[in-house]
């Protein structure tokens, strides 16, 4: 399975240290597992319910967001952390967290006999954002990218997100407002 997932995933070969790149992938397995996925089954999941007939993907989105925050991480590095080392942001917990700031949606949504994405039993209890860094945490991910989790949706409003956090929650909503927007959605 794991295999299967790093060719889904490309970008999980950005993460430089080996330890937490091969947590990231535990982690995706065990979502999948815990869920009763198969990996094929990111390209059919709608990445959200609050898109009517979403037209992309759990996999479409968790990678263009990980691309997305990528990108704006290295532009800020490139600015900000070559004046100041002090503001440099660190690339495995942005990746990782990326990667990973849905992973509870493979426990939140179900599949139906019917074959329709609905929430779950979980999903009615526990909305991603607290699933997703359960199952970080327990796949030996550090809390930071436990807190990029918790805090990438509305649930962090409020709070005093890391660096990380910031790009990778600005990323997410870069991703869903857009579609909204094509969409001609409010």
């Amino acid at each position: 399975m794991k295999e299967k997932i790093r060719e889904l995933f490309p970008e999980i070969e950005w993460i430089h240290d080996e330890k937490m790149r091969e947590n990231t992938l535990a982690a995706i397995e065990d979502g999948l597992k815990s869920g009763g996925w198969e990996p094929e089954d990111m390209a059919k999941i709608p990445f959200t319910l609050l898109i009517p007939n979403c037209p992309f993907s759990y996999l479409d989105h968790v990678r263009g967001v990980t691309r997305i925050a990528k990108l704006a991480m290295d532009e800020f590095n490139a600015i900000y952390a070559a004046r100041d080392a002090k503001y440099r942001m660190d690339n495995d917990l942005l990746v990782a967290g990326a990667l990973l700031h849905d992973v509870g949606k493979l426990v939140e949504y179900e599949k139906t006999p019917a074959g329709e994405t609905v929430k779950s039993r979980c999903g009615k209890n526990l909305r991603h954002p607290f699933s997703g860094t359960v199952i970080a945490l327990r796949n030996g991910l550090p809390d930071e990218v436990g807190h990029i989790i918790a805090n990438h949706a509305h649930e962090g409003d409020g709070t005093l997100r890391s660096p990380e956090a910031v790009v990778v929650n600005k990323a997410d909503f870069i991703n869903f407002e857009s579609i909204k927007s094509f969409l001609g959605m409010k």
